[in-house]
């Protein structure tokens, strides 16, 4: 099997080059082609090339880090909100300003619908943002530095440890990302991650907690759709397996193996549960107190992340390198915090 080459600041830099030049020139092109048709056949015609260059653009990236978040913003979101545009639905609308097109069709930013200022909401758009890029960055740090001494650790507590790092990660560049159009537009953005490493429910992690952003998307593209034909139940169904269908995309993307099916079998039973759930609580069967709804929930998706999930990654050597980048990256920080502290004040002497 063909692996994915180790990454240089050469090979990366590059990627990042083209990725800054590429996609906004196919956001540009998007929004002057969707004035210009109607919605339907004739747009989805025109935008077509623009979802090659975004389903290529993480393909560019050796480092696993970057190639996840090129797939996830590029192939996942921007391709995902195109589609909407083309058909006059989601969160892009050709009459939108230019600025805040580019920001929110190549990023994962939402803008807040109703971002005046109120007693418990900071007056600053860039205030949500601070704190958990702060906290986020400091936990990484924290996690690259224990993860050469995870081996004595039970399997489910190590996974629950990847749990926290990709949420994290997650968070620190959603947090960044949203901080720097919050600054740029000067309206509030809505967070995508509430507190996801423990939760209540199925339906708790995946319909508030987890990646809002995308279950938005989702909603829109697969849920609604199939819901106004076949029902709610099968709307959370096609919900789940096109985010199955992605998640299979993304292994290739990280492996350039195979997708084993995994990720499908993952998220159909997510499904399943997700639907069993509602019915027992509709008919009175499930109503656990809070402290057991907590230990139950969380202890499910512990499960079922680190049998179905985790997996076919760490089969791969997926989790090895992707800790061996971080732990580099806390290095690199590292090295030039010690030169920007030595270069002004000059070294210390004994």
């Amino acid at each position: 099997m063909q692996d994915v080459d180790q990454p240089t600041s050469a090979s990366e830099l590059r990627a990042l080059a083209w990725t800054a030049l590429l996609v906004p020139v196919c956001t540009v092109y998007a929004r002057s082609a969707c004035r210009r048709l109607r919605p339907g056949r004739p747009r989805l015609a025109a935008l077509f090339p623009t979802f090659l260059v975004f389903i290529y653009l993480p393909c560019l990236f050796n480092s696993l880090h970057l190639r996840l978040l090129s797939t996830f913003f590029h192939t996942w979101l921007a391709t995902n909100k195109l589609v909407l545009l083309a058909l006059d639905l989601g969160p892009l609308h050709p009459s939108l300003p230019l600025l805040p097109f580019l920001l929110c069709a190549g990023l994962p930013i939402k803008l807040r619908v109703d971002a005046q200022p109120t007693e418990q909401q900071p007056s600053s758009p860039v205030a949500d943002f601070l704190v958990p890029c702060t906290r986020s960055f400091l936990f990484l740090t924290c996690l690259a530095v224990l993860h050469p001494h995870t081996a004595p650790l039970p399997l489910y507590v190590v996974h629950y440890l990847y749990c926290a790092q990709i949420f994290l990660t997650l968070d620190l560049v959603f947090s960044s990302v949203g901080l720097v159009a919050a600054a740029a537009l000067g309206t509030g953005m809505e967070r995508q991650f509430r507190a996801p490493l423990v939760v209540a429910s199925v339906n708790d992690f995946w319909g508030r907690q987890w990646n809002l952003m995308a279950v938005d998307l989702l909603r829109a593209s697969a849920y609604a759709p199939v819901r106004a034909r076949w029902g709610r139940d099968a709307g959370v169904l096609a919900a789940f397996l096109m985010s199955g269908v992605l998640h299979e995309l993304l292994y290739w993307y990280m492996t350039l193996e195979r997708p084993t099916g995994e990720m499908l079998l993952f998220f159909t039973l997510h499904a399943a549960f997700h639907v069993a759930e509602r019915w027992a609580k509709l008919a009175g069967l499930w109503r656990p107190p809070k402290a057991v709804a907590y230990v139950v929930g969380t202890g499910f998706m512990v499960v079922t992340i680190s049998e179905l999930f985790f997996g076919p990654f760490i089969r791969a050597g997926i989790d090895v390198r992707m800790m061996e980048e971080s732990a580099a990256a806390v290095e690199l920080l590292r090295a030039v915090a010690k030169r920007l502290i030595i270069l002004p004040f000059g070294p210390v002497s004994a």
